[in-house]
């Protein structure tokens, strides 16, 4: 029954990702943890979010790759957030290991629920006139990028989150581009940071990779098919359904998983 969950989880996180560039550990690590026994141990939240950084590196190459292929990138305005996420998610994966469990994965919990929420308040943040793909980043924007990427790149490895979700708001909201290209360019930024920090998880806690590698293996390969066929769709309609879908499923997801972490 656990491999089911597993299963389940991964899948969720692979429509996740190829949809709306969402990390797998908004719906991975809360269902490990709250349905899976071997994460319900005192480094469970830890390995839970370990897992979900290593499905994310497959589960982001093959979706960034989807949206190259539509031409749905923009690395050049997108590069400083680049450079600023990976230089911190190493500093957030040795702060999550000193937190404890309990603090790691009712932050986890949490989380699903906000971004379910966000995204059903606000299914799309896409400026009403976006900015054109490689516009060169102006003072503010600069600003803006160092700020989030040293923010968010943190928040990568304490929390075992890709950062698609906050990159995906940044990327739109505040450096105007389209719904599509903000996707992929964070799921490529993605790939970069969930290997570095999915590294550092294993060099603090090598038990990840001998105990839980069938697991291992079985949420990387349904993510990494789930995020191929989202990525599919996601590239065929537009933003606000895809925002809907998204919330919908986190929200519903977010508090099914709190209550019966409080019944159990």
């Amino acid at each position: 029954m656990e491999y089911f969950w597993c299963f389940i989880a991964a899948l969720g996180a692979g429509v996740g990702t190829g949809l709306a560039g969402l990390s797998a550990a908004t719906v991975m690590v809360p269902i490990l943890i709250v349905l899976c026994p071997s994460f319900a141990g005192e480094t469970g939240a830890y390995h839970a979010t370990a897992i979900a950084l290593a499905s994310d590196i497959l589960g982001s190459a093959f979706t960034a790759g989807i949206y190259i292929r539509h031409r749905n990138i923009d690395l050049k305005r997108g590069r400083i957030m680049m450079i600023c996420i990976i230089c911190m998610c190493v500093a957030g994966s040795f702060a999550a290991f000193l937190v404890g469990n309990v603090v790691l994965g009712s932050f986890s919990l949490i989380l699903c629920v906000g971004i379910g929420i966000r995204f059903l308040l606000k299914p799309d943040t896409q400026r009403e006139n976006t900015v054109a793909k490689g516009a060169d980043l102006n003072r503010r924007a600069v600003a803006t990028s160092l700020f989030y990427g040293l923010t968010i790149g943190f928040g990568t490895g304490f929390v075992g989150s890709g950062g698609g979700m906050m990159m995906l708001v940044v990327f739109t909201a505040f450096l105007g581009m389209n719904r599509k290209i903000a996707v992929g360019t964070s799921t490529f930024i993605m790939t970069f940071t969930a290997i570095i920090a999915f590294v550092s998880h294993s060099l603090i806690d090598p038990a990840i990779l001998f105990d839980d590698w069938k697991i291992l293996i079985l949420c990387m390969a349904t993510e990494s098919a789930a995020s191929i066929a989202s990525a599919q769709f996601a590239n065929r309609v537009n933003g606000r359904t895809v925002g809907l879908v998204t919330g919908a499923v986190l929200t519903a997801l977010g508090v099914i998983m709190i209550l019966m972490k409080i019944l159990l």
